[in-house]
């Protein structure tokens, strides 16, 4: 959800980490990890993730450092 008080800086690190994210899925189970990004500011942001396996979390967690 985008809200008007943000940090333009905030929205940019949500798309460039969800494009990331856009081609990863688990090669066992074909589901996609879930992200959630909370945070006003660079220095608040919060990002939880959550998979269907430790595979996935590798993979997603790999494609977020990339």
């Amino acid at each position: 959800m985008l809200t008007a008080t943000c940090d333009p800086g905030v929205e940019e690190f949500k798309t460039r980490t969800f494009d990331k994210l856009k081609t990863v899925r688990c090669p066992v189970h074909h589901q996609i990890p879930r992200l959630r990004i909370e945070g006003a500011t660079l220095r608040e942001v919060r990002i939880t993730m959550s998979a269907c396996c430790n595979r996935l979390a590798e993979l997603a967690n790999k494609a977020i450092a990339s």
